[in-house]
């Protein structure tokens, strides 16, 4: 499977080697970056224009899955993006597009960290 995780701006330089870390155990994990626009909607057609595959987005307010649920969501995909929104979150164009909405968490992750998760 081909993951490839879509996310506005650059990570915080203090964040980068754990990302990197972590990309480095997930076999073909590819992280791509937009760059922040002056409106979610813009980042929103840039997050959806670099997706490829299967489409989860990352939101607060979508659905908490266990290991095993989210093993399953994903074992039949060949391509899956993950989109991450910036400091003010992800557009409602991109949440209507998206495949599914998952949330890491309850609570609000800044988008740096939820790279990382």
């Amino acid at each position: 499977m081909k993951v490839r995780v879509v996310a506005v701006g650059k990570i915080a330089p203090h964040l980068q080697e754990a990302q990197l870390y972590y990309a480095g155990r997930v076999r073909g994990l590819e992280v791509v970056e937009v760059k922040k626009r002056r409106t979610v909607e813009e980042e929103g057609k840039e997050l959806l224009r670099k997706a490829q595959g299967y489409c989860v987005a990352l939101d607060e307010r979508g659905e908490e899955l266990n290991s095993l649920q989210f093993a399953k969501l994903l074992e039949s995909r060949a391509k899956v993006s993950f989109l991450i929104g910036g400091a003010d979150g992800l557009s409602e164009e991109v949440k209507e597009k998206a495949d599914f909405i998952l949330s890491l968490s309850k609570l609000t992750l800044q988008h740096d960290l939820a790279r990382v998760v």
